[in-house]
């Protein structure tokens, strides 16, 4: 059975409830279940889960998808590990390949060989008299037997063969032995143990399954202090994380890993509590590492020893950090300590404060060039701002820039405010400078900058795209809202990409089949992007009716929606006023007029002939604010309320009475201004639970003609 036939007989073998349920306390509600979210900390539930069409959304952080995902992001597993999985628990066969069974068994064996050398390693530690100078040692740390019983430590003994008996008498021969990387072949032939003379520390993947050994010499002479299993069928050094399986779920609670160097980091580090820490094997971070990590943490925080190979490590690893989509943060521990030592000596909570004192790699990357270049004087000052300047060009975002270029300027002043506002300058002409491929002075992306204003001027109101998401929301759940959204909509009216990805899925399935099955269209999108996880999350949403609705209501509030979301596209990506109906041909005169206005102030901004003050821009800033209106706030808005409320007559509108707004079941002391100045948006089944939306048309933070400037 190939992979797709495995998902659809794993989907009618499992119930999602079931298996959501074994981690989430979960508690109908409606046709849907309810509990608190397990990828983020919560006090009241808005994780939800649909068993009739199979996924499951939380509206507290946005995670959401099928039975697959779910596992996927729990266990922090790829897709075929946790199809596999999945088929175990449900009885599916999904083996393809006529040789996988006899690879299964090679692996099961070298798992076996793996089991055999850790209990042989365990036992000598405690029981054999040779191992008396690794007791010893491991006492010098500090370690506790729970410890020591966790992370599995043994010991390997100064034998050629010891290991190697171990495992014939376990009927494991010198072939597999050496496929599992713990016994190496001589020269003439014969095999010897790989590990002689070494405290052991067991390397797992994962899910706790031991792939491999890390060992350190016990003879002070030995040139190979510390020496790993060779790369085998089980074990990729630039895979894999010393730890990993004892730290993933404080990495997933915390949503943050510790990386720091050495085996008995991390021990000591789990022994005081701080259980999300682990360790690279010997070499550089790698992108697999990082990806890895990243499946359950959103920031990873280097550690690192503050002398010359800690700070070269550090520089090391921060390129790969870089080149990963996650956060990254570091900690410069005090000279001559290492995390095992400061641990030790100061104990967890001076550890925690240095956690909270953590540093950007850009700030760290700052510190290092100031202190190559202190104290020589001007051309210190010159050469230091020369590469201070190449590390702050990587910063995209110019509010960001300009703050660490302040703080670049502090560090270099050390308290001198004449040394701070010298390299200040020097940073700001040298990254202007360079924006402008070496001639003239860069145009900032400033609040007052032509450009920016004009992305403000046109991004669209949030409001508008909520009452976009309401509209898909009832689309996807209801066969003639979404007959009357595929009709009268294009995928170039929609705000969100995503959503017009949806709204042609939608089209080609009621062209298909002449119904909308929402679990089907949502497996139909691409994996890649964001649109199949925004069709869960409107599957999965819930519009509830308010007071005064009916189906009548809910078609206006549909048409509603349809005409501003138009609108807004002819408009340029202005909302549309909407004080009362328009016809046609004043929609078509307004359309145009305000289409010249809007080329003629972006043209003139652009060219530098016209300046943020000029008549015409305020005379555009003007259009745009009475663009954004004051009537029909949201998707349920209350105007369309009244107005099919009682004779459902269409008539101009006026905002409601306190009497009304009584009758609608609102307080009018608690309504800012009247039911104009806001909106309802969609919310989640527990109102009370949901975020208050955005107004719509109100001026947005940030707007450079905002009264507050």
């Amino acid at each position: 059975m190939d992979f797709e036939d495995a998902k659809e007989e794993i989907r009618d073998r499992l119930d999602i409830v079931e298996v959501i349920g074994q981690h989430v306390r979960l508690e109908k509600s409606g046709q849907r279940f309810k509990g608190l979210c397990p990828f983020h900390q919560e006090k009241t539930p808005s994780f939800n889960v649909d068993p009739e069409r199979g996924f499951y959304h939380c509206f507290g952080c946005g995670e959401g998808g099928d039975l697959f995902s779910f596992v996927m992001k729990r266990e922090g597993l790829t897709f075929p590990e946790a199809l596999r999985m999945l088929a175990r628990r449900a009885g599916v066969e999904i083996e393809s390949d006529p040789m996988a069974g006899e690879k299964r068994r090679r692996r099961e064996l070298l798992e076996r060989a793996q089991e055999v050398a850790c209990e042989r390693f365990k036992r000598h530690l405690f029981t054999h008299p040779a191992a008396e100078p690794a007791r010893r040692y491991i006492a010098g740390r500090g370690f506790s037997r729970e410890t020591i019983d966790r992370f599995g430590i043994g010991f390997a003994l100064d034998s050629w063969d010891d290991l190697l008996g171990a495992l014939a008498a376990a009927g494991i021969n010198a072939t597999v032995a050496e496929e599992a990387g713990l016994v190496k072949r001589g020269e003439r032939g014969s095999h010897y143990d790989t590990f002689r003379d070494r405290i052991i520390f067991p390397i797992s993947d994962p899910y706790g399954r031991v792939i491999a050994f890390g060992g350190r010499a016990m003879d002070p002479e030995n040139p190979a202090k510390y020496l790993n299993s060779p790369e085998t069928p089980l074990f990729h050094k630039r895979e894999a994380l010393y730890a990993l399986n004892l730290a993933r779920q404080a990495i997933a609670d915390e949503k943050r890993a510790l990386i720091v160097e050495g085996y008995t980091d991390v021990i000591s580090l789990h022994q005081a509590g701080i259980e999300s820490a682990v360790a690279g094997l010997g070499t550089a971070l790698t992108t697999q590492q990082l990806e890895l990590v990243g499946r359950h943490a959103d920031e990873v925080v280097l550690v690192y020893d503050a002398d010359a190979a800690g700070a070269r490590a550090a520089l090391s690893n921060l390129e790969v950090v870089e080149g990963v989509d996650i956060a990254s943060s570091l900690i410069v521990l005090p000279e001559n300590t290492d995390p095992d030592e400061f641990v030790r000596e100061n104990g967890p909570d001076a550890f925690r404060e240095l956690l909270e004192q953590r540093i950007s790699p850009i700030e760290y990357q700052l510190r290092m060039i100031f202190t190559q270049h202190a104290g020589r004087g001007p051309d210190g000052a010159g050469l230091a701002a020369r590469d201070a300047v190449e590390v702050l060009l990587r910063i995209e975002d110019w509010p960001r820039r300009d703050e660490f270029i302040n703080r670049a300027a502090d560090m270099w002043g050390s308290g001198d405010p004449g040394r701070t506002e010298s390299m200040a300058r020097v940073l700001k002409f040298e990254i202007t400078r360079k924006a402008r491929g070496g001639q003239g002075q860069a145009r900032g992306n400033s609040p007052r900058d032509p450009g920016f204003i004009s992305e403000t001027l046109t991004r669209p109101v949030s409001g508008l795209i909520r009452a976009e998401a309401e509209l898909l929301a009832l689309a996807l759940d209801d066969y003639d809202t979404a007959l009357t959204v595929v009709t009268r909509l294009e995928p170039e009216d929609l705000l969100v990409e995503d959503d017009a990805t949806i709204l042609v899925a939608m089209q080609e399935q009621l062209a298909t089949i002449g119904r909308i099955d929402p679990a089907a269209l949502a497996e139909g999108l691409p994996e890649e992007g964001g649109a199949r996880g925004r069709c869960v999350e409107l599957t999965v949403a819930h519009v509830p009716w308010t007071a005064g609705e009916n189906d009548e209501v809910r078609e206006a509030q549909a048409d509603e929606t349809i005409r501003r979301l138009r609108a807004h596209r002819r408009l340029g990506g202005v909302a549309p006023p909407v004080a009362r109906e328009l016809t046609d041909d004043e929609d078509e005169t307004i359309v145009e007029d305000f289409q010249q206005l809007q080329r003629m102030v972006a043209e003139g901004l652009n060219s530098g002939e016209l300046s943020p003050d000029d008549p015409l821009v305020a005379q555009y800033r003007e259009a745009c604010r009475r663009a954004r209106g004051s009537t029909g706030r949201g998707f349920v808005g209350d105007a369309l309320l009244r107005e099919h409320t009682g004779n459902n007559a269409r008539k101009t509108w006026t905002p409601p009475t306190d009497e009304e707004l009584t009758a609608l079941g609102r307080s009018p002391a608690t309504e800012p201004g009247s039911a104009a100045d806001r909106y309802s948006g969609a919310q989640m089944e527990d109102e009370s639970d949901a975020p208050r939306p955005d107004d719509p048309f109100a001026v947005e933070d940030g707007d450079p003609f905002s009264d507050d400037d």
